[in-house]
């Protein structure tokens, strides 16, 4: 090996030398993420799209991983091309020109993969106007009588304290229709 490395010339060491720096960097980063501990707290994430760009994606032009990706076409490209006796000028402008497109085939792949990722949060305010199903008696004339209903927010049954401003109890199994928030997670009604 050491034969090898020493037989290259200065050119094909500083390809291969990126490009081995750069595979080693790409593995730990996928091994750092397969066990949770990649992802934002090893990403430089230094956003340079343009002015429309979308930055809700969470990641950016110049993270880490794209760096690397760059770095790595970059590195192995050139040694390829280097070895297959082209130019030192067209070498380097064949790996940077692939290095740019690795880097953004990666940012399109991660921003894809981030799009995944959804968000469990229910927001309880998506249930008014919705038809509930009373679970425990609920008590008229706006009292606090530990009343609930059944609802459906965000594609899940959610049990919710729930009253109603009208007189006269609601027995549980009625349908009701939330018409108001009466705290964070709990719901004003009135019969259908």
């Amino acid at each position: 090996m050491i034969d090898w490395w020493n037989a290259l010339s200065v050119d094909l060491k500083v390809f291969y030398g990126i490009g081995i720096l750069a595979l080693t960097v790409t593995v730990i980063q996928m091994l750092l993420t397969l066990i949770g501990l990649g992802g934002d707290a090893v990403d430089l994430d230094l956003e340079f799209d343009g002015p429309d760009a979308n930055h809700t994606s969470g990641i950016g032009l110049f993270s880490s991983q794209t760096i690397a990706a760059f770095f790595l076409g970059f590195g192995w490209v050139g040694a390829i091309a280097r070895a297959s006796n082209l130019s030192l000028l067209l070498s380097v402008l064949t790996a940077f020109g692939v290095g740019v497109l690795l880097m953004f085939a990666m940012l399109y792949l991660l921003r894809a993969l981030l799009s995944l990722q959804a968000n469990g949060t229910l927001d309880y305010r998506n249930a008014v106007g919705q038809e509930a199903t009373v679970y425990v008696t609920i008590p008229g004339d706006n009292q606090d009588g530990g009343g609930q209903v059944q609802v459906t927010i965000q594609g899940r049954l959610t049990t919710a304290t729930a009253r109603k401003t009208t007189p006269g109890a609601v027995a549980p199994g009625a349908k009701v229709r939330v018409v108001a928030m009466s705290g964070p997670t709990a719901f004003v009604v009135e019969p259908l």
